[in-house]
Order: structure tokens, then C-alpha cells, then sequence
């Protein structure tokens, strides 16, 4: 419980990023299961990016809540910061990389000439492109929500006597 009371906002703001991430992932896992265009279509190395920026997220709030002092302090500090800096780079290297190899496919499921519109737009290909730009809403929202958490402290300020 003393753990908790030592979290600040930026520490919820944090969890919450990393909360969106895995949700991300979930969707992600989901999306290429499932029946339809984007079926087995794996982005290269975004499961394990995802699976990154989540745990460093977690790991710059659980390094905020250490005490440590002198040096110790200022190199938790460091690592607290490059942590929460590192999310938000793996994210929006994820977001970029999702978009890049979904949007030939949602181009071509969406805008099709009518010659073969109606054999593309089956429900389980609009099922899926569906699924994929719920995924990069959430991969962006879950983006944005770590910067924000990297600009906050971790840990609250404590008056010392």
C-alpha cells in the first residue's frame, strides 16, 4: 500500500501508457489471427517493441519509487529518465511501422474500383481492416499518453525536515 501512496499523477499517466500498450498488443495478436486480409500478416519486430516500451514504462515506475541518495539518487534518476524517454520512441516506431505495412492493404480494401469492389469488401476482410485501424487508434493513444508521462516526475515530492 505504501507503494501506491508514493505514486504520483505521472506514475498513473505511466501505467496507464503501458496499460494501452499491451492492449495494443492484444488487438495486434487478435487482427493477425482472425479471418480476413491481414491474416499471418506480421509487422517485423513490432510484437517485440511493444513488449519493450511496456516494460520500460513499468520499469521507470518501479525505479521512481527506489530511495536512494547521492549519486545513487542521481543515476536512478538517469535511468528513470531514459526509461521514460525509451517508450515513447518504441511506440511511435511501432505506430510507424504498423501504418506502413497495413496501408496498402486498407487502400485496396477500401478503395477498390467497382470492377472487384464486391470481392474484396467480404465481411471478414472489413472485419479486419477494421481491427487493424482500431489498433494503430490505440498504439497512437497509448503513444501520446506515454509522452506525457515522460514529461511528469514519478515519484512524489517529499518534504524532508
Amino acid at each position: 500500500m505504501n507503494f501506491l501512496k508514493k505514486m504520483s499523477v505521472g506514475a498513473w499517466i505511466a501505467c496507464c501508457a503501458a496499460v494501452l500498450t499491451i492492449v495494443s498488443l492484444i488487438v495486434y495478436a487478435v487482427n493477425i489471427g482472425s479471418e480476413g486480409y491481414f491474416q499471418n500478416v506480421t509487422v517485423k519486430n513490432l510484437v517485440l517493441w511493444l513488449v519493450a516500451a511496456a516494460v520500460l514504462l513499468l520499469a521507470a515506475i518501479a525505479l521512481g519509487q527506489v530511495n536512494a541518495k547521492g549519486a545513487g539518487k542521481t543515476g536512478l534518476d538517469l535511468i528513470t529518465g531514459c526509461c521514460q524517454i525509451g517508450a515513447p520512441v518504441l511506440l511511435a516506431l511501432s505506430l510507424i511501422n504498423l501504418i506502413g505495412s497495413r496501408i496498402a492493404g486498407l487502400g485496396f480494401i477500401y478503395f477498390s474500383n467497382a470492377d472487384v469492389i464486391l470481392e474484396v469488401q467480404t465481411p471478414a476482410n472489413l472485419a479486419s481492416a477494421s481491427c487493424t485501424i482500431a489498433n494503430m487508434i490505440i498504439l497512437g493513444v497509448a503513444l501520446v499518453v506515454a509522452l506525457v508521462a515522460a514529461f511528469c516526475t514519478i515519484r512524489k515530492k517529499v518534504k524532508e525536515n
